[in-house]
This record gives structure tokens, C-alpha cells and sequence, in this order.
């Protein structure tokens, strides 16, 4: 049986707290923002988030020698190779480069060719993106990669061999060996010596790069003095940002994130002028879940399922129409995915649920399926048991691909791995990511050493107690403070995302009305009454696991509930809803 979630109120820095209402905000305000963030330093650039408060581009190590040979390259005649990840970060690398190099450094496109590998071959510049490099019939500028390259010292000494110059700008983890020697120029903020915030995607780092590429050629008398920033890139830096799951507590990306909104929310670019024909919203501005939950997925969808181009064509496209036309098919490759992801899931929860025991610190599952849904799988079942959890399909060729996610805060994945790639040298063909998700390719009869290997690293993480789920909240909100309101004073705190939760609020509430809904009768619809006798809706999605499950909750029964507020909209008027995260009867 899975462990009963423990709910835990997170803890509140009197300090920070302290600071943030001697900035302006409210009590509640105060509470959330003191309760994600534990130092007063940079406070206001975290509760006032501006692109003018963002590191200067010269703290970024190496940016500076990679503006000028990218800027070099650019006064050349050769082709210049942007090599990016199949993934949504990926993709908005490209797209930042490309946009750079085109419209603001006026660089013809057909001097720019757009290598993007397939989730099928893995991460990184593979033997095959190599391949493709070196078939380009035209003589080679540069090679910019964005978003990988770290850990691809054999390929891109391959392309060095060839007479091939890499300029490397990444941000994931660098291996123990560091930084590749093979390239020109690698650009990481995890690299040694470099003091810039490690907690960027891929596409701020390139945005930096380009910005320093800018300055480069103005130097040079290549660009005029006043040429337009390349601020407005930022609109599909927040998409990348925030799609990559990296802190939104750092105040760089708070910054990229929140002014990316704010072009996004001008709807001059044709991509997002189709978006908002497909969903508006219902008429709010988008935000950080909008990006994250509505258009991230249908990009990455497009890697998973499909041809990954689409969505970097969508990006790109000119005109309205010409964006509908490929939203459309990335629409289309949603839908594929979430079939596959359905299959999927289903062999993942049987497989979960015979190996898990009370004692376990780890789950790693083995499936049949599509290697680009895995990542998916992990995060759903290592929500439902509080657990890491590594999900894994079998490729052809005798090798097992694999997705990671943490789960836990305090894991760090990335780590782990490189722990059992010291416990036995050929564990991994490959491996990369981040602490909080990482992927991995093995050959498929390390299976169970991997299984055994991964469970004693995230031990060695946690010590000596099995992990207990833990739901954590920003506490107990009056009936009186459940208004419309509400969602004004907590909106001002966006943009939410990871390690800066979305505000969950826990309360006791009665129930006067509930019913199932939804085509499979699987939601449940609530009329609620508050402690202090406030009315007020909620709804419960998946509380049920299918509609002939009996109703967990009766008419005038006690529950403990924790939720979101949020808007909703009936006939013209608005009103708060709860959603709710999990409910218990008292």
C-alpha cells in the first residue's frame, strides 16, 4: 500500500519576511515569498523581477571569447551550423540563434543551417548529427551548439579532425573531465570557474551569447551603434525557460520569464497569434503554466511522436496562418502522445506496483513503448509513490534508453549518476541532465545492476529513512479570503514554476453537495462550506480511478482538503473555485 502523504506547512523566515512587506507586499504575500526563499538578498530583484536586474553577460565565463568568434564567423563566407536538443529548450535555442544571426546581424539564411538531433539517436551531438555536419557540401564557418555539447568530447573531436570549429554553449552539468577540449570555445555556467547563476536553460545562455555577439560587432563597425537590442527575444526564452523546469527563484529567469510574458502577451508574433486562436486562455493572459502545460507539451510532443522541425517551423513561421498550419500538426502529435502515454502508463503502474514495498527509495520501471514518452512516465509515477523513479524502454540494438525524474527536492539525479558510473566504469553508454531530471542510455543486461545501483545512490543521498510522500502548503486561508481577490494578490507573485510552488493552501471544509463529472464520471464537483461558514465550489479531477469506483465522499461528511484557488467562469460570471490536490475525511 502507497504511503498516506504527510501534509506539511512550509516554514517561514521571519526575516524574509520581515523585508518583503518593508517592500509593499501583503501579509499573505509576504508569507509565500518568505516561505521560498530563505535569504534577503536579492529580494527585490525576486518580488520585482526585470530584465535590468539580470547578471551582466560578462560574469558568464567564455561568453566574451564566443561573441567574437561567433562575430568572426559571421564576416566569413562558411556556412554557420546551429546543432540544438530536440527538446522545447532546444528548439528556443535555435530559435534565439537563428533570429540573432538573421534578423538583427543580417546574416543571409542560407548561410545558416539548422542541425536538431532525434530524440531516437539520443541527446546530444551524436555520431549521427556529426554525420550530417559533415555531409554540408559548403565550406563550415562554425558550429554553435546550444543546449548540449558539455559532455560530447568524441564528436566534436571528430568534427575538430574535420577542420570543423565548435563554439559550445550548454547548461547542463559538465563531466568529471570538464569542459570538452576539442571545442573552440565551450560557454556552461557549470563550469569551473565560472560565476554566473547555474540554474539557466540552454536558451538564456545562447540569448546571453548573442547579446555579447551584438556588442562584438557593433565594436567592429558590423552593426550601428544603435542597433535594437535583442531584448524582444525573450518572449520565447520564457517558453524555454520555463519548459526546462529550471528555479524560478533565481531572479535571472524570474526576469527572462516575466518580461517573455509580457511580449508573449502582445500577440505580434505569428506563432503566438495561432496559439491564442487555438486556446486563449479563456481570455487571461498566458503565464508560466500556460507555457509550461499548453505549449511546451505540444512541442515536445513533436519530438516523442514525430518530426521535431515542426515545431522549430512554428517558431519560425511569418505569418499567422502559416503558424496555424504547423500548431496544428503539433496539436495533432498531443493527441498521438497522450494515446501512447495512456498505454504506457497503464504497463507502468502494474510494473510499479510490484516492486514497490514501504522500504524502497527508488522505483526504476521497464516498458515497452515510446522512448520519448518515458520522461513523462517517470514524473507520474514517482508522484504517485513520493518516490525518484527512472523509466526505461527497450531500444533496438540490445540498449535500454532512460528517463529520470527526482521528485524528491533534496535529490539530486545528475549525481546519482555519476556516483554509479564510478561504481562500475561501463554502466552507462551515455547519460546528462539536470538534478532534478536526467536521461540515460544502458545496455540492456545492466538492467538490474542499474536497478540495484540507482536505489543505493539515492540512499546514499537520503541516509537511512525511506521517504514518505509529503504534500507541502502555505497553511489555512479564512472563508473571507476566499474571493476573486485572492487571485489578483497571488498572480502578482508569477511568474510560479519550480522551486517557487504555485501557493497550495490547506483547510477543513464540509461538504454540502457533491456529484461526479466529466464524461468518465471520474471528477468530482463539490458545494463546500468553510469553518467559518463561507459557500464555495471546488472541484476534485481523478478522484475517482473509474466511474463504477463508489463515491469516496458523502454529503455532509468533514474533509481536510489541500487546494489552488483559481477562476471560474459561468455564464458571464466569475467566481473562485477550489482545485482541489488531495481531500481526506476527518
Amino acid at each position: 500500500m502507497i504511503k498516506t502523504p504527510k501534509i506539511v506547512q512550509r516554514p517561514v523566515h521571519a526575516d524574509v519576511y520581515q523585508a518583503a512587506q518593508a517592500l509593499g507586499l501583503t501579509a499573505l504575500q509576504a508569507q509565500l515569498v518568505a516561505s521560498r526563499t530563505e535569504t534577503v538578498e536579492d529580494l527585490e530583484k525576486v518580488i520585482y523581477p526585470k530584465l535590468k536586474y539580470i547578471q551582466h553577460p560578462r560574469a558568464l565565463k567564455n561568453s566574451e571569447q564566443a561573441a567574437l568568434l561567433i562575430a568572426q564567423a559571421i564576416q566569413e563566407d562558411g556556412v554557420i551550423v546551429l546543432a540544438t536538443d530536440y527538446d522545447t529548450d532546444g528548439v528556443t535555442s535555435a530559435w534565439v540563434a537563428k533570429t540573432a544571426l538573421v534578423t538583427h546581424f543580417g546574416v543571409p539564411e542560407s548561410r545558416v543551417v539548422h542541425i536538431i538531433g532525434e530524440r531516437k539517436s539520443g541527446y546530444g551531438i551524436t555520431d549521427e548529427v556529426v554525420d550530417r555536419i559533415l555531409d554540408i557540401p559548403k565550406p563550415i564557418a562554425l558550429v554553435i551548439s546550444a543546449d548540449q555539447g558539455s559532455s560530447d568530447e568524441a564528436r566534436i573531436a571528430r568534427l575538430k579532425a574535420s577542420g570543423v570549429k565548435v563554439c559550445v554553449t550548454d547548461h547542463h552539468q559538465m563531466p568529471l573531465e570538464g569542459p570538452p577540449k576539442s571545442a573552440t570555445c565551450t560557454v556552461n555556467p557549470q563550469q569551473a570557474g565560472c560565476e554566473y547563476d547555474k540554474t539557466v536553460a540552454g536558451c538564456y545562455v545562447i540569448f546571453i551569447v548573442m547579446s555579447q555577439v551584438r556588442q562584438a560587432l557593433i565594436d567592429a563597425g558590423r552593426l550601428s551603434a544603435d542597433a535594437p537590442s535583442l531584448k524582444s527575444l525573450a518572449l520565447n526564452v520564457a517558453l524555454g525557460t520555463v519548459a526546462d523546469s529550471v528555479s524560478l527563484k533565481s531572479p535571472n529567469n524570474r526576469a527572462i520569464v516575466l518580461s517573455g510574458l509580457q511580449f508573449i502577451n502582445q500577440f505580434q508574433s505569428p506563432a503566438w497569434q495561432a496559439m491564442r486562436q487555438l486556446n486563449d486562455n479563456n481570455g487571461q493572459p498566458y503565464d508560466a503554466e500556460f507555457l509550461g502545460f499548453q505549449v511546451a507539451t505540444r512541442i515536445n510532443a513533436a519530438s516523442r511522436v514525430s518530426d521535431v522541425t515542426t515545431a522549430f517551423e512554428f517558431l519560425t513561421a511569418n505569418t499567422a496562418p502559416q503558424a496555424q498550419v504547423y500548431l496544428e500538426q503539433l496539436d495533432s502529435d498531443n493527441l498521438n502522445r497522450r494515446a501512447q502515454q495512456e498505454g504506457m502508463l497503464k504497463q507502468a503502474k502494474e510494473i510499479a506496483s510490484g516492486l514497490y514495498n514501504d522500504s524502497k527509495y527508488s522505483l526504476t520501471v521497464r516498458m515497452q513503448g515510446n522512448a520519448g514518452i518515458q520522461g513523462i512516465i517517470a514524473s507520474r509515477i514517482g508522484e504517485q509513490y513520493g518516490l525518484p523513479t527512472v523509466a526505461m524502454t527497450d531500444l533496438e540494438g540490445g540498449l535500454i534508453a532512460g528517463s529520470g525524474r527526482g521528485i524528491i527536492p533534496c535529490i539530486d539525479l545528475r549525481e546519482a549518476f555519476q556516483w554509479m558510473s564510478t561504481q562500475h566504469d561501463n554502466l552507462f553508454n551515455s547519460m546528462g541532465g539536470h538534478a532534478g531530471a536526467a536521461g540515460c542510455m544502458i545496455a540492456a543486461e545492466n538492467f538490474e545492476l542499474f536497478s540495484d545501483l540507482f536505489e543505493q545512490a539515492v540512499k546514499r543521498q537520503l541516509g537511512e529513512e525511506a521517504p514518505t510522500p509529503i504534500i507541502e502548503t502555505d497553511g489555512a486561508l479564512s472563508g473571507s479570503q476566499l474571493t476573486p481577490a485572492l487571485i489578483e494578490e497571488l498572480n502578482a507573485l508569477e511568474p510560479y514554476g519550480r522551486e517557487w510552488p504555485k501557493p497550495l493552501f490547506s483547510g477543513k471544509f464540509t461538504i454540502s453537495e457533491v456529484r461526479a463529472v466529466g464524461q468518465d464520471k471520474t471528477h468530482l464537483s463539490f458545494k463546500l462550506l468553510t469553518e467559518d461558514k463561507q459557500r464555495i465550489t471546488a472541484i476534485y479531477f481523478n478522484a475517482k480511478s473509474n466511474s463504477d469506483e463508489p463515491d469516496p465522499f458523502i454529503k455532509g461528511e468533514l474533509i481536510e482538503c489541500v487546494y489552488q484557488p483559481s477562476l471560474n467562469t459561468y455564464y458571464g460570471r466569475t467566481s473562485l473555485q477550489l482545485r482541489l490536490v488531495s481531500a481526506q475525511s476527518t
